[in-house]
């Protein structure tokens, strides 16, 4: 997954090459735009503004290239992570705004070591087909409990 990050320079382009992924795209007040799935070929836009992350697929890899509409130094701002604009805020205001104290605000913003491309959650949800797939061994498995015994029972 790269780190969700926002562009507050330029709309941005993207262009997958190989594999699938989802792009993730929330609003600027953090409710989410868009949760689409894409595949090789499909071609994605961001707006100014909008906090966006890419996510490979778990089956596979997820290659895409992307551009931006702005000539201008233009770097992504990283929402997490050991680049992330959080490191710049810190300090006893930004404690004080979130009700932390500015130990447990520094705990919070340093336990992140990776910076730009972050690793699968473990405990992330399989993809639909294989909860589909999982559905469909557990209904078999649950069903040939039964053998060829005709079960029917009413409380």
């Amino acid at each position: 997954m790269m780190a969700p990050h926002i562009n507050p320079r330029a709309i941005e382009y993207g262009i997958v090459l190989r594999g699938a992924g989802t792009i993730q795209i929330v609003y600027p007040n953090g409710s989410l735009a868009m949760n689409a799935k894409v595949t090789e070929g499909n071609v994605f836009w961001i707006p100014r503004y909008f906090p966006f992350c890419q996510i490979a697929s778990r089956t596979g890899p997820f290659e895409f290239f992307g551009f931006t509409t702005s000539a201008r130094n233009n770097r992504p701002q990283f929402l997490v992570g050991a680049n992330s604009l959080l490191h710049k805020l810190r300090g006893p205001e930004f404690a004080a705004a979130f009700g932390l104290s500015e130990d447990r605000l520094n705990e919070i913003i340093n336990a992140q070591r990776e910076s730009t491309i972050l690793p699968s959650a473990t405990v992330a949800p399989p993809e639909e087909a294989a909860q589909v797939k999982l559905h469909r061994e557990e209904v078999a498995n649950v069903m040939s409990r039964f053998g060829n015994e005709m079960v029917m029972g009413f409380d």
